[in-house]
């Protein structure tokens, strides 16, 4: 399923609204790293897969200079309102164009990336090439951190459970499946309450899972020297869910 179908209108803008509590988490240690890694006021950080601005408001106001992409042009609407300071576009990995170049990724002193979003690609081969391009479009010195959803967040025994969240004006409802080795499925079924009426939305998720030896090999190839790391910062992930950080030589 191409990734652009992912996160429509309803679905986005209930992410926007009822699920802020995982950047305001991860954010802190995002930060944190980036001042570590030599990164400060004024760098241009390319937050990849931002989704609604959440991440992009938070480097903005620590005096980042955020681009950020994402294959949800829904979730770039609302960036784009959350965060005017910042300049989003809709583009989906892997572009398979140089960084730097028309549509290829912009150049940046960093790179980041939260909500194992290479893992919504299509195919173990789209993230390597993604994964890739990340890298070439990081300056030399310059830092890349992202998350990645491994093969043991499939195997959780705790995701054969219904998820369901309701509140006055809208309802998810997010059932998951395992139909095939490196395959992590969610359908979602949205209710929003929209001018005084009830709509329904539904999406069928699909990620692909990738291991963090093959990613480390990938990174490695395109110059970055990488590690893998527990999370962000402080805050704690899922069982499964891994951080790469890496710096560009």
């Amino acid at each position: 399923m191409p990734s652009e179908a992912y996160y429509q209108s309803d679905l986005a803008w209930v992410h926007h609204s009822g699920y802020t509590q995982h950047v305001e988490r991860v954010a802190p240690g995002i930060v944190e790293l980036l001042r570590e890694g030599g990164i400060g006021r004024g760098a241009h950080v390319l937050d990849v897969g931002c989704g609604s601005g959440l991440l992009a408001h938070r480097l903005c106001s620590e005096g980042f200079l955020v681009h950020g992409v994402d294959a949800s042009a829904a979730m770039i609407d609302l960036a784009r309102e959350h965060e005017p300071s910042a300049d989003f576009a809709v583009v989906r990995l892997p572009t398979g164009l140089p960084a730097g170049g028309a549509g290829g990724l912009p150049r940046s002193d960093a790179v980041v990336s939260t909500g194992h979003v290479l893992n919504y690609l299509d195919t173990r081969e789209q993230i390597a090439q993604a994964l890739g391009e990340l890298a070439r479009a990081v300056r030399l010195g310059g830092l890349i951190a992202i998350d990645l959803m491994t093969e043991s967040y499939r195997r959780r025994p705790d995701l054969a459970e219904v998820h369901a969240k309701v509140q006055d004006d809208w309802v998810i409802v997010t059932r998951f499946s395992r139909p095939q080795p490196h395959r992590f499925d969610r359908a979602i079924t949205v209710f929003r309450q929209v001018a005084g009426a009830w709509r329904r939305s539904d999406e069928q998720h699909r990620n692909v899972t990738f291991e963090p030896e093959e990613a480390l090999r990938v990174l490695r190839e395109n110059g970055v020297d990488p590690r893998v790391r527990a999370s962000f910062g402080s805050e704690e992930l899922s069982d499964g869910l891994v951080v790469l950080t890496g710096v560009r030589r």
